[in-house]
């Protein structure tokens, strides 16, 4: 987890965008991740996951405008990043959270980044 997390730190801070094949490779990793560990995830990670999709999403969504051979994948991406994020975000009311809670811990996360 802490992997993908700090590999989407490194990503926010290029200069550079990275190409479809990295953009691709690395949401692979966080929906391996996710199918085999989402339930057992804890609220911190949780938070950090969706950080990660937020982001993941928001990429997508913006390069999927573009008049790419690629712009259908990118869609794709960004809704799968979507569905993953409103499980997590469910988990997370389930145990306690309300939507301020959760707002405020995810604008913590980024402005640490």
């Amino acid at each position: 987890m802490q992997e993908l997390f700090d590999k989407m730190k490194e990503y926010l801070n290029m200069d550079t965008e990275i190409s479809f094949e990295e953009f691709d490779g690395y949401y692979k990793k966080v929906t391996a991740f996710l199918n085999d560990n989402w339930t057992g995830l804890g609220e911190d990670d949780t938070m950090h996951m969706l950080f990660i999709l937020d982001n993941l999403k928001s990429n997508g969504e913006d390069r999927s405008k573009r008049k790419t051979k690629e712009a259908k994948k990118y869609a794709k991406m960004a809704q799968r990043c979507e569905i993953w994020a409103t499980a997590l975000i469910n988990r997370l009311r389930e145990a306690g959270l309300t939507d301020e809670e959760i707002g405020k811990r995810y604008e913590t996360i980024y402005e640490a980044v």
